[in-house]
Formats: structure tokens, C-alpha cells, sequence
């Protein structure tokens, strides 16, 4: 009897965190006028579809810690979970990254600026990045090889191809970075969304529902996805992930 009891909470532990990571959302407006609708497959026909929070809005849960010191080697107590939101602050670089790898998705992102920036950039401009596709068996450094997509103050969408990865853009090109084609960035500190399209080896950067940027011939096209550490304060709200294809 007792151990029937303790299988019954195992079970409802385990769907009540399934709940945590997963809720049933309206398909994205970008996904729903997205030109290229056939390549989202899963979503033909659907009113709703299933997004996963990579972020429980409790614990680091699902993350690693990359910093100078080593992996999960938080010495400067950079990376915290305060108030519901993933709060990045330090004077040393890192990352948060992903455990899983992931191919095929759309991303959403929400973040805003802290008030702290720290030496040898405290006079520049705040910067962080979404790093994507960062391969499985690649090694994790300051700036391990992947697509980024730059979240820096008034440049949001950039790219930015990192460790010898490439991409083909018509966009401006000065040297591995892709500019974004405008600004919508909002002000100070208040909340921005970002979001990207990965689709076999061509990717998308959106900032508050504005298409900014686009690449395509990715030479990666899946991996982990991390949260830049760059000598700026920055919150994270959410991290939601929706499989495509």
C-alpha cells in the first residue's frame, strides 16, 4: 500500500513539472503570416500549439554555467534566479547554456537591461547575445562556435558568426557580423522581445515583431542555445522554445 501511495506522488510530481515546462500557446503571429508556411508542418491547420519553457521561472534547471572559473563554477555569483527572472550580473564573462541541443524551432526570447555595467565597458553600451546551434562535441570557451544573435544596446539582431561559423546574408556584412536593417529596440529599461526562426540552415531575427535579419547556408544548423554573460546587467523572463517541422 505504501508503495503504491509513493508511485501515485511520483506520478503527480511528474506531471505537475511536465506542466511547468510546456503550455499550449495561440500559434505565433510570425509563424502564422510567415511566407514559408509549408515548412511548418506541425502547425498546419492547428489553433494552438505546444511551447516548451525552457526556463521554470524557479531554479536553473536544464542549464549549465560556463564561466573563466569552469563549468558550473559560479564564484561570482553571476548567474541567479530572482523574483521569477533569470538575472545575469558580473564582471568576468560567461553563459548560461541549454543541456538539450535543438534543430528546427522557433525561439522566443524577453529581456530588459539592469542598471549595472561593469569594467572594461561600463562607459560603452549594454551587450548580451542569444549563441544558438553551438554543437554538442564542440568545446565550451569565451565564445564557444556558433550563430549569434546579438542583444546589445540599439544593435538587437545583428549576427554575429562566432568560432568559424558561416552564413550568406544580403544584408550589410562587416566581417563575421550581419547588421540588422533597423532599430526597434525599446528604450531604457524596458522589455524587449526577441525572436528567431532556425529552419534547416537558414535562420530569422525578430525584436519586438519586426523581421531585422535573415541568413541563410548556415554552416551550423542545430546545437545548444546560451544566454551571453558581457559585462552588463540583463534580465531574462522567459526562454520558450517551439519545434518546427
Amino acid at each position: 500500500m505504501k508503495f503504491n501511495y509513493l508511485l501515485s506522488v511520483l506520478f503527480v510530481c511528474l506531471f505537475a513539472g511536465a506542466n511547468v515546462y510546456a503550455k499550449k500557446i495561440p500559434v505565433p503571429k510570425i509563424l502564422k503570416e510567415h511566407k514559408d508556411k509549408v515548412l511548418f508542418t506541425e502547425l498546419k491547420g492547428k489553433k494552438k500549439v505546444k511551447i516548451a519553457s525552457l526556463f521554470n521561472g524557479k531554479n536553473l534547471d536544464g542549464w549549465y554555467i560556463y564561466s573563466k572559473y569552469g563549468i558550473n563554477n559560479d564564484v561570482e555569483k553571476a548567474f541567479n534566479v530572482e523574483n521569477g527572472l533569470i538575472h545575469l550580473a558580473g564582471e568576468s564573462l560567461g553563459y548560461l547554456c541549454t543541456n538539450e541541443s535543438y534543430r528546427n524551432y522557433y525561439l522566443r526570447v524577453v529581456f530588459r537591461w539592469g542598471e549595472k555595467r561593469y569594467p572594461p565597458r561600463q562607459n560603452q553600451r549594454r551587450d548580451s547575445g542569444i549563441l544558438y546551434h553551438f554543437p554538442v562535441a564542440a568545446k565550451d570557451e569565451i565564445w564557444p562556435k556558433s550563430v549569434e544573435c546579438q542583444i546589445q544596446e540599439e544593435d538587437c539582431g545583428d549576427y554575429w558568426l562566432v568560432g568559424g561559423a558561416t552564413a550568406d546574408s544580403p544584408n550589410q556584412r562587416i566581417d563575421n557580423r550581419i547588421v540588422r536593417t533597423d532599430n526597434f529596440e525599446n528604450p531604457g529599461q524596458e522589455w524587449n522581445t526577441i525572436e528567431v526562426i532556425c529552419i534547416d540552415n537558414k535562420s530569422e531575427h525578430y525584436v519586438n515583431g519586426h523581421l531585422v535579419n535573415h541568413a541563410e547556408n548556415l554552416s551550423l544548423t542545430e546545437g545548444k542555445i546560451l544566454l551571453q554573460l558581457e559585462y552588463a546587467e540583463v534580465f531574462y523572463k522567459s526562454v520558450e522554445l517551439l519545434p518546427l517541422k
